[in-house]
């Protein structure tokens, strides 16, 4: 039993020991760096970069499950997904506000999200028109009231502000500042969203 004991005393030493250099190899590694950009003379931002063509994706998967006689169990599954492009450079290749660069973003979306919904049968670019009225008139007394889904699908189709001459505005912009009815205006879309 004292061998045991011993032994397992000795592993909790040792496992600390390590553990201890680990964190002073770290530290020491975290200053070295440090003072490398110090004297290279490096400061400022620093900027998150991913090798190019790599993405990050938002998947929304539902399954539905039911007891069906005579046969027994019955699964039902949909399945949304979209793919986010991620930055490959650490600079911006044109000094433009940062709006200009979400808007033209969210516009690319939107295209792929009416690709997507005419593939089901739906009239894509009414109903994306038609979210970004009704997104665009939503009272701000609502705002974090809505269900999970509701307040990502409010962000999503929520354009940033501001007017510039570098990026004249589109039908999107058009329909989220819309203060029409919306239903009425964009009639061809069932009500997706």
């Amino acid at each position: 039993m004292v061998g045991i004991m011993n032994k397992t005393g000795t592993f909790r030493v040792m496992l600390f020991l390590s553990s201890f250099r680990a964190i002073i190899c770290l530290n020491e590694c975290v200053n070295i760096t440090e003072n490398r950009r110090e004297a290279r003379g490096i400061a400022g931002k620093r900027y998150l970069v991913f090798p190019q063509g790599s993405n990050v994706q938002l998947v929304y998967c539902l399954t539905l499950g039911t007891l069906a006689k005579p046969t027994g169990f019955f699964t039902m599954g949909i399945t949304a997904g979209l793919a986010y492009e991620l930055p490959h450079s650490n600079t911006v290749p044109f000094r433009k506000p940062a709006e200009v660069y979400h808007r033209r973003s969210r516009r690319d979306l939107y295209k792929k999200i009416e690709m997507m919904m005419n593939t089901r049968g739906e009239n894509g670019r009414a109903c994306v028109l038609k979210t970004l009225c009704l997104s665009g008139q939503r009272n701000r007394t609502q705002l974090p009231k809505g269900t999970f889904i509701q307040e990502i699908l409010h962000s999503v189709f929520t354009l940033p502000g501001g007017a510039y001459d570098v990026d004249p505005k589109t039908h999107y912009e058009r329909a989220h500042e819309s203060t029409g009815d919306c239903h009425s205006k964009y009639s061809d879309c069932s009500g997706l969203f």
